[in-house]
C-alpha cells in the first residue's frame, strides 16, 4: 500500500535557507568591502598628509614669488630708461677716457712728427666706435712744416684724416692747429 502523506499546511512549504545564506554572504562581503574602502581612505589621508603640506608650502612660495615679481615689475616700470641710458653712456665714455694710453699716443706722435715741428697741445675726443679725434697745436720754424706734418700723419696707419684748421705766423714761427683721427692699438668702444 501506498503511504499516505498528509499535508496539513495551508500553503506549500518553500525552503528559503539557501536564499538567506546568499543574503548573509553578500551582506558580509559588502561590509568587508566597505570597511576596506574606509581603511584605504584613512591610509591615503595619513600617507599624503606630508605631500599635501609640501604642496601647500610650494603654492605659498609661488604666491610669494609672484608677489615679488609683480613688485619688481612695478619698480622696473618706474625706471627712467632715457636717464639710465645717458648715465651709462657717460660712465662708459669716462671709462674709455681713463683707459686711454697717453704714453702710446705720445710715443707715436714722437715718431710721426717731423724733427722741426714742436707739439704744444693735444686734446683727444673719443668717438663711440673707439676712434679718437685729436685736436693739436704745433709750432714749426719752416713754412714746409705743415705739409710735412700732414704727409707724415697720412703715411702712418694709426693716423688718418689729418686736416689743418688754422695756420698763423708769429715772430717767424708758424703756429698750426690741426685735427687728426687716431686709432689706438686697443680701441675701447663707448657704448
Amino acid at each position: 500500500m501506498k503511504p499516505i502523506h498528509l499535508n496539513l499546511a495551508s500553503r506549500p512549504f518553500r525552503d528559503y535557507r539557501p536564499v538567506y545564506a546568499i543574503v548573509v554572504v553578500m551582506a558580509l562581503l559588502t561590509a568587508f568591502l566597505a570597511l576596506n574602502n574606509v581603511d584605504t581612505f584613512l591610509r591615503y589621508r595619513t600617507e599624503t598628509k606630508t605631500t599635501r603640506a609640501d604642496i601647500d608650502k610650494l603654492e605659498q612660495q609661488i604666491a610669494d614669488e609672484q608677489h615679488k615679481s609683480d613688485t619688481l615689475s612695478q619698480r622696473l616700470k618706474g625706471v627712467d630708461l632715457k636717464l639710465l641710458a645717458s648715465q651709462t653712456e657717460f660712465a662708459n665714455a669716462q671709462l674709455a677716457e681713463r683707459a686711454f694710453s697717453w704714453s702710446e699716443l705720445l710715443d707715436r706722435l714722437e715718431r710721426v712728427l717731423p724733427a722741426d715741428v714742436r707739439l704744444q697741445s693735444v686734446t683727444p675726443s673719443f668717438a663711440k666706435d673707439g676712434l679718437v679725434h685729436l685736436s693739436m697745436t704745433c709750432v714749426t720754424k719752416t713754412g714746409d712744416g705743415l705739409t710735412a706734418t700732414i704727409n707724415r700723419f697720412n703715411g702712418d696707419p694709426r693716423f688718418a684724416n689729418a686736416f689743418p684748421t688754422v695756420q698763423t705766423i708769429n715772430g717767424g714761427e708758424y703756429h698750426i692747429a690741426l685735427g687728426v683721427d687716431y686709432r689706438p692699438s686697443i680701441a675701447r668702444r663707448v657704448e
